[in-house]
């Protein structure tokens, strides 16, 4: 079991992650396009190489993502209509995602087997996520899950407020 701790920076126009893991030692860094559609994020190893992306597909009524891994596609992150909480559906074998995402506490499933948990850490300065991994083979498709989920919230969120402020 490994945690890693997925910790944006404040402040950053392109929407940039540190991932940490439980000694504080960074393992990867994300990094969001800038002015780009479709929005895209980049996993990066310390070599700066890419080893993941999750990209945005456009004109989808509801957010869709790709998650790649090494150039292949290992799944897709659908958000699903409801009309209270969020709901995502992961498209990949087995895979299925339970909780709550608004909050950002959930559990992903392979085949019913918890793979792995992701829960939001509250009073930090920017958003951090504590995500737990089973089997570390598993990481790349966890922290790019949590990327598409916390990126579509902050669209939301980002909506509700000037809807709000518009009035």
């Amino acid at each position: 079991m490994r945690k890693l701790y997925l910790d944006q920076k404040v402040w950053s126009v392109r929407e940039e992650f540190t991932i940490y893991d439980d000694r504080e030692q960074p393992v990867y860094r994300a990094q969001g396009s800038l002015f780009k559609i479709p929005k895209h994020f980049d996993i990066l190893d310390l070599q700066d190489h890419v080893v993941a992306s999750v990209t945005k597909r456009p004109l989808h009524f509801l957010s869709s993502f790709d998650l790649e891994i090494g150039g292949q596609l290992v799944a897709t992150i659908q958000k699903q209509f409801s009309l209270v909480k969020p709901r995502y559906e992961l498209v990949a074998a087995g895979l299925s995602v339970t909780g709550d995402f608004w909050d950002m506490n959930f559990t992903v499933s392979r085949y019913g087997q918890v793979i792995g948990t992701v829960a939001k850490r509250w009073f930090s300065v920017g958003d951090k996520y504590e995500i737990t991994i089973q089997d570390d083979t598993d990481s790349l498709l966890l922290v790019g899950l949590v990327l598409a989920i916390d990126y579509v919230k902050r669209q939301a969120q980002a909506a509700a407020n000037s809807s709000s402020t518009g009035n």
